[in-house]
C-alpha cells in the first residue's frame, strides 16, 4: 500500500471518529451542473487579518473535504456544499494532498 492510499484511509477513519464526537460534519456536495453526492467535511469559521499591516479583521470560512468520502467526485470552483444548515460555495482551493482538499468558501 502506498503512503497516499494509507493516508486517505486514515483520514476517512479519523473523520468517522470526529463525526461521532461532534467535531466534524457530513454534507451534500453538488458540482457545478452536476449530481449531488454525500461527503465528509470539516468546516472552519475563523477570522483573518486584512491589509498590508493587518489593520483590519474579516471573517473567513474554509472547508476541508475528505476526498475518500466523495470519490470519484472532486471539489471544484463554484461547487456547492450544504452542511449543518449552511450553503457554502467553493471559491479557491488552498491545498490538496490527495486525501484532503481545503477550500476558501463563501456563503450562498
Amino acid at each position: 500500500m502506498s503512503q497516499k492510499a494509507f493516508l486517505a484511509g486514515l483520514d476517512v477513519d479519523m473523520h468517522a471518529s470526529f463525526l461521532s464526537a461532534g467535531m466534524a460534519d457530513r454534507g451534500q456536495y453538488t458540482p457545478k451542473a452536476g449530481v449531488p453526492v454525500e461527503c465528509d467535511v470539516y468546516v472552519d469559521r475563523t477570522t483573518q487579518d486584512v491589509g498590508d499591516l493587518g489593520q483590519f479583521r474579516s471573517s473567513r470560512t474554509e472547508v476541508t473535504y475528505v476526498l475518500g468520502s466523495m470519490s470519484p467526485t472532486v471539489p471544484a470552483p463554484d461547487g456547492v456544499l450544504v452542511v449543518d444548515g449552511d450553503t457554502l460555495t467553493n471559491i479557491n482551493e488552498i491545498s490538496n494532498d490527495g486525501s484532503l482538499s481545503r477550500w476558501v468558501v463563501r456563503r450562498g
